[in-house]
Order: structure tokens, then C-alpha cells, then sequence
């Protein structure tokens, strides 16, 4: 007798696991299992998971050949949410090296003796996206190992790079993906929020937050740095207060002609902070990494659209193929509802990318594959995909894009990029004054779940099939 294998038996297990809960079609009808959205075509599969009247599309290519497998609206715009990562993380890799680093350092101009600095103290940095409390706390010891226990004169920060309060003006104001973004960056720039007084709680001015007891804001357990340059500061200066060192109050300003540098820490290559700001995907990481990238390229840009597009420029003039992508992207980390890419687009930036060595690594491999721990949110982890999707999804409400490579059962490397978008629901969303309220989430939450479903379908039956 011959039984199922353990890899079927958990297939089947997860199939039941991933539609339990899920509600029936709006029509009352109920949601097919993955097995059998997989033979079914396009349209009919979209019926049967309810998600009718939303516009999609996606293209499906060779890899080393280019030639077009399979395609629906392939040129048409869409949204495509936190899939922007991919080519602000291209670009930058491309840009500043897969070795550059970020720099953050103490700087002073002016005389140590007995202890006392005669002049002024300045913290700088030009962007480093995983800068830590660990780091912050390793320049107030090496202040006192050098010897200053007293600062008179000033306690300056400084950032390289523009500094911004949020990344999107119309994501809720204590949303902690929305964090504030510099050239100083600390712990992704989230705080926790605390009813009472902890080791690691900051002054209300490190935030420009200040919940009103009893408000929404007030039971959120992280809440958005919007000053990230002083938060640090306030946090290097709580450090050398542990440490004995007595330092005036921050202020910002610019670092004066004749500091010299006595503290260095360097980030993390670039190679590895793209790896973990696409798995993550951490807004604050991608906008960052973007800014440095136009910064080098002398771009004086005063928002993250003008940023952007200075990234965007530079990709199509580095990959030929690439059309009308000069204005496509709001920001770098894809949080915008103004963002709009096409598939044919997006399939041409990861072709691209795919022919170019990052220090001996090829670019699929800094994404994480379907099947392993959560990624991709759980899904592809059936053995018809698992270890064969190396992708990034991105999703907002009402809007879900997903692109990247597809190991196929043939052998066969594909590149794929598939956008699906509602604009009439979405419209009602912003519309709705309620809009973050628990009526409204739920709703939005329905659809996305359907919308995996849909995807995993669809990538599942390409990689069978070519």
C-alpha cells in the first residue's frame, strides 16, 4: 500500500488552514480550495475567490530568452505598494556600491584639557538605517575613553541628508510604518509608547507626539519618531549621562569648519541592509537607502517624489528597455496611493538587475523564497512552490502587487510582476470617515486574504506550466 508523503499530508493540512475563517463571495457562493483555482483560467479563478471588478494584470517572462510567457494588461498602471522597494533597491546597489556603507560619528572642534572640551560636540550622520542604542551607547564609552567628562560649548546634531517627518501625509499620524527619516536614524525610528516612566522612554520633543490621556494614540504600543535627528541625541546624551559625562542639551545645527572626527561607527555593507529592508520591508529603510542614492548622484531633491525620480532616471538610462518610468514612483518605500508602475516595467528592472553581480551575489538572491518561516506573508509553502518564488509583495488597502523570480518545475527562471487593484473600493475606503475604524479593516482585510489566494493560485499554475 502506498501512502500519501509527509510534504502532501502538510499541504493538505495548510489548505484548510489558509481557508478556514475566510468568508464566502459577497453571492454567498464559497471559496474553492488552491487546487482547483489552479486549473481554472483568469477571470473565472478572480470570480470564484470574489474578488470580481478589481483591475489586475501581470506579465510573465524567460529570463535569459525575455520571450513575454503570459501577460494581462501588461501595460497598464498600477499602484504597486511596497513592491517600489524593488527598484529603489536596485538603483541604490547600483548607485553606491553593494559595499558602501553609512557613516555615523562624533565630531569636535576646540581643546580637551582636564577633561573639559572647550568647544563644541556635533553627532552626525548621512543615513545609516540600522544604527542602534548598542551603537549610540559604543560612542558615549569611547567619549569617556578619550577623556571628555565636560562639554563647554555646544551639543550639535547634524544630518547629510534631507530630513523628513513622515514619508506619506495622508497614513494616520501615529501609524509607526510612517516614521520620520534623516540622516540620523535610530532603532527605525519607532518608540515605545508607556504609561508610566521606563530606561527607554524619551521626551515628548523627540517625537512631536504627545497623546492625550485616554486617546486612541495613547494605547498604541509604538508610536513614530518624527524628529529623528534630535531623538538621537537625546539618546546619546542620556548614554554619556550614564557614563559621567556632562553634556548640554542638543540643538541642531551645521558641524563647524575645523571638527575633527573622534568616533566613527560604520553600517552594515548596502548589500546587507537591502537584503533585510526587502524581507522586512521597513519604510524607513528603503527611504533612507533611496535618498543616499540620489545624493550621490548630486541630486539636490527637497521631497522623496524628487528623490525618487532621480532614481527613476537613472534606471532608464541604465536599463534600455525601460520606458516612461522617469515620474512612476512617488517615494522609495512604495507608501503612496500616487505610485504607479506597470508590469512590463517592473519585469524589465528585475530583468535588468538579474544580469548584474552585487559582489559575487546575484539580486534574486537577496529576496526571500515562499516557504520559508512566514515570509511572504505564509503562502507558497505547498511543494508545488515552496523554495520557488523569490519575490516581494507589497500591499496597501484595496492595492497588492507581488513581483520577482520563479524557479518553474522545468528548470525554466521566470521574471513576473502581477499588480491587483480595486480603485472603486479604494475610493470609498478614503472616502469613509471611519476609514480606520474595525467595520472598514475588516473589510479591506477580507479582500487582501481573497487576493492572496488569487495570487498563489496564479504563480503556482505559471510555475507548473512553463
Amino acid at each position: 500500500m502506498k501512502f500519501p508523503s509527509v510534504a502532501s499530508f502538510i499541504f493538505v493540512l495548510l489548505l484548510i488552514s489558509a481557508c478556514t475563517g475566510m468568508a464566502p463571495p459577497e453571492d454567498g457562493r464559497s471559496v474553492p480550495h488552491l487546487f482547483s483555482l489552479t486549473e481554472m483560467d483568469d477571470d473565472t479563478a478572480a470570480d470564484a475567490v470574489g474578488i470580481t471588478g478589481t483591475d489586475w494584470g501581470y506579465l510573465v517572462v524567460d529570463a535569459e530568452t525575455g520571450d513575454v510567457l503570459e501577460s494581462r494588461n501588461p501595460d497598464q498602471a498600477f499602484p504597486p505598494a511596497s513592491t517600489a522597494k524593488l527598484p529603489t533597491m536596485i538603483a541604490a546597489l547600483g548607485i553606491l556600491g553593494p559595499t558602501y556603507r553609512f557613516t555615523t560619528q562624533l565630531l569636535a572642534r576646540g581643546t580637551l584639557k582636564r577633561g573639559t572640551l572647550d568647544g563644541d560636540l556635533i553627532l552626525t550622520g548621512d543615513g545609516d538605517p540600522l544604527l542602534t542604542a548598542g551603537d549610540l551607547r559604543a560612542l558615549a564609552v569611547r567619549m569617556k575613553d578619550i577623556g571628555i567628562e565636560r562639554v563647554n560649548g555646544r551639543f550639535l546634531y547634524a544630518s547629510a541628508l534631507p530630513i523628513f517627518a513622515e514619508v506619506e501625509t495622508l497614513q494616520p499620524e501615529t501609524a509607526p510604518y510612517n516614521q520620520g527619516v534623516g540622516g540620523l536614524n535610530l532603532e527605525f525610528n519607532r518608540v515605545l509608547q508607556t504609561k508610566a516612566p521606563a530606561p527607554f522612554t524619551t521626551p515628548p520633543e523627540a517625537t512631536d507626539l504627545v497623546p492625550e490621556p485616554g486617546s486612541e494614540a495613547a494605547n498604541i504600543a509604538e508610536l513614530p519618531i518624527r524628529a529623528p535627528g534630535r531623538y538621537t541625541a537625546l539618546i546619546l546624551h542620556r548614554f554619556a549621562t550614564a557614563e559621567g559625562i556632562e553634556l548640554p542639551k542638543p540643538e541642531g545645527g551645521t558641524p563647524p569648519a575645523g571638527a575633527i572626527s573622534l568616533a566613527q561607527i560604520r553600517s552594515q555593507p548596502l548589500i546587507e541592509i537591502a537584503r533585510a529592508g526587502l524581507e522586512y520591508s521597513n519604510n524607513m529603510v528603503a527611504e533612507v537607502t533611496g535618498l543616499a542614492a540620489s545624493r550621490a548622484l548630486g541630486s539636490g531633491a527637497e521631497t522623496l517624489r524628487q528623490s525618487a525620480d532621480t532614481l527613476s532616471i537613472w534606471l532608464e538610462r541604465e536599463a534600455p528597455d525601460l520606458k516612461t518610468f522617469a515620474t512612476a514612483l512617488a517615494n522609495h518605500s512604495g507608501l503612496s496611493t500616487e505610485s504607479r508602475t506597470t508590469p512590463r516595467q517592473m519585469t524589465t528592472i528585475l530583468s535588468y538587475a538579474l544580469k548584474h553581480r552585487l559582489d559575487g551575489w546575484r539580486f534574486d538572491s537577496l529576496l526571500t523564497p515562499g516557504g520559508t518561516r512566514d515570509t511572504l506573508r505564509g503562502r507558497f509553502r505547498a511543494p508545488a512552490s515552496a523554495l520557488r518564488v523569490w519575490a516581494k509583495s507589497g500591499t496597501m488597502r484595496y492595492i497588492k502587487g507581488l513581483a520577482g523570480y520563479l524557479d518553474s518545475h522545468s528548470g525554466r527562471r521566470l521574471i513576473f510582476a502581477l499588480f491587483v487593484h480595486n480603485p472603486v473600493l479604494r475610493a470609498g475606503l478614503e472616502a469613509d470617515p471611519d476609514r480606520y475604524g474595525e467595520v472598514a479593516r475588516r473589510a479591506s482585510s477580507d479582500w487582501r486574504k481573497r487576493t492572496d489566494m488569487f495570487e498563489e493560485a496564479l504563480v503556482t499554475r505559471w510555475l507548473q506550466a512553463h
